[in-house]
């Protein structure tokens, strides 16, 4: 698959470095440690897949290098910039135009079709509906889906909304791709098709893309992977 968007210099950055992170939440009397001492560089070009058992800390730990939630204690910077230095809002708007986020279930709004979802990142950032259209087509011909662009996101297939999903979170072109077990829900074929949009996306783009998957069968396409147990990363793999 051949994508036109304008593509990143080739580098090996550090682009995420996440220092001695810790999480913790209070249940009741007791305090519960999410995460423990994480420490993890990310280059530009990686293709980083997380591993582990449910609880083991993965999507807590996508969160705090997204931003959305804090740590209790550490620090994330990404491209040189504190993202907990920044205030909340400053914060959301960095992400909204330097991440693109794909969760398990995606969310729609349900009263505008495929293509106008697509573009809504863009409207949110300012330009102009027309122009964000526009680019939201082009973007899903790029991804060979700009047949599905006038149906409603809820009538499609599981596999057909998380490409969907792909398309509006890559819409705005960010610099880092996060997510958090997004072939969950899908059928095997569904999901192989969604693992290869990541893995050529990372290679013809060169964007960072970290992805949690219990898949085991995924774990390879990586560039590297890391395992995590009990909030701790326990093991980490390279792929070249």
């Amino acid at each position: 698959m051949a994508f036109g968007l304008e593509k990143n210099n080739i580098n090996h950055e550090k682009v995420i470095i996440a220092s001695e992170i810790n999480k913790s939440f209070d249940l009741g009397t007791r305090k519960i440690a999410a995460l423990k001492n994480i420490n993890l560089e990310i280059k530009s070009t990686d293709f980083l897949i997380i591993f582990g058992h449910s609880g083991c800390g993965k999507s807590t730990l996508l969160n705090i290098i997204s931003g959305i939630d804090e740590p209790t204690s550490g620090k994330v910077i990404v491209r040189d910039e504190d993202i907990f230095s920044m205030s909340e809002d400053n914060r959301g708007q960095f992400r909204s135009k330097k991440m693109g986020i794909i969760h398990q279930m995606p969310y729609w709004i349900k009263s505008l079709n495929v293509i106008e979802n697509v573009a809504m990142p863009l409207i949110i950032e300012g330009v102009k509906k027309h122009q964000a259209v526009a680019r939201a087509k082009k973007h899903m011909h790029e991804l060979k889906i700009s047949h599905l662009s006038h149906q409603r996101p809820t009538q499609l297939s599981g596999g057909e909304q998380q490409k969907i999903n792909f398309a509006r979170a890559t819409v705005s072109n960010p610099w880092i791709i996060i997510a958090d077990e997004p072939t969950g829900n899908l059928d095997s074929t569904a999901s192989d098709e969604m693992m290869a949009l990541f893995s050529q996306y990372n290679q013809h783009q060169k964007k960072t893309i970290i992805l949690v998957t219990h898949n085991q069968s995924y774990w390879d396409m990586g560039t590297r992977r890391i395992e995590m147990k009990d909030g701790e990363v326990v093991r980490e793999v390279h792929h070249g």
